[in-house]
This record gives C-alpha cells, sequence and structure tokens, in this order.
C-alpha cells in the first residue's frame, strides 16, 4: 500500500509531463512566395511554432485564397535551426518560433529573398536588421 502511495503521484507526473510536451510540440509550415524568384533557393522557406492562437491563424490563412493571404514578419536567429531548408539547401537562419507573426503591413526594410538577401548577407541581417518580413509570403501548407 505504502509503494502505491508514492507510485500514483510519479506516474500522474510522468502522464502530465507528456501530456504538456506533446501539446507544446513545434509544428513546421512551408512559407511560400506570390512572386517567382529568380533563384530557387528563395522560393519556400520553413517556419515552426508551437503557440496555439498562432496555428489557430495559421489554419484561417490556409483557408484563404493564396492572394488574400497575409505575410510573415519574424526575428531571425542563426543556424537552420535542424528545419529551415528548401529542396537541398538549408538556410543560415531561421525565424525564432516565438516571435514571428502575421503581417498586412511591414516596413519595408525587412522585404528580403530567403537566399539572396538573408543567406549571402547574414551577418547584416543577423546582427544589424534581426527582422525578416517578405512582403510576398505566405504560409503554403504544414509540413507533417
Amino acid at each position: 500500500m505504502r509503494v502505491m502511495m508514492y507510485l500514483i503521484p510519479i506516474v500522474l507526473l510522468a502522464f502530465t509531463s507528456c501530456k504538456k510536451d506533446k501539446e507544446g510540440a513545434l509544428r513546421y509550415f512551408e512559407v511560400g512566395m506570390k512572386h517567382t524568384p529568380s533563384d530557387w533557393r528563395d522560393s519556400s522557406f520553413v517556419v515552426a511554432t508551437s503557440n496555439p492562437a498562432l496555428i489557430n491563424q495559421i489554419e484561417q490563412q490556409l483557408l484563404l485564397s493564396v492572394d488574400k493571404r497575409s505575410h510573415l514578419n519574424g526575428a531571425i536567429v542563426a543556424g537552420d535551426g535542424g528545419y529551415n531548408k528548401n529542396g537541398s539547401h538549408s538556410f543560415s537562419w531561421h525565424f525564432d518560433e516565438k516571435d514571428w507573426f502575421f503581417a498586412s503591413l511591414s516596413v519595408e526594410i525587412y522585404d528580403g529573398r530567403a537566399y539572396t538577401d538573408l543567406d549571402l548577407n547574414k551577418s547584416y541581417w543577423q546582427n544589424t536588421m534581426k527582422r525578416f518580413a517578405p512582403w510576398g509570403s505566405y504560409v503554403k501548407r504544414e509540413i507533417r
């Protein structure tokens, strides 16, 4: 009986910890561009979030036609985060999973191209700009 007194709280703690991890798991989304870029590496990148409110907004965006979807604005962090790729190319940056959102308007200085601007000028973008808001971007699909 005494063992059960100690075992039950441990089992409950393990169960709730697993549940929290599952609810807080990152979900990944491909971001496309509304225009056709000259370099294929500029055509898409990947973002991630575990924020339920943002995931709800993403699901709403995916119901809209591409021309009505909002562009993304996010803080950039060094490294690909283990997921920010376009085909065989891994980017040298990714959006901070807790600091990106949909925007209907962003300052022009944050507009750019994923590879041609950010990857080829990573020091400038990561240390000076610190944000990326490509005007032609939109969430294209969830990556499972």
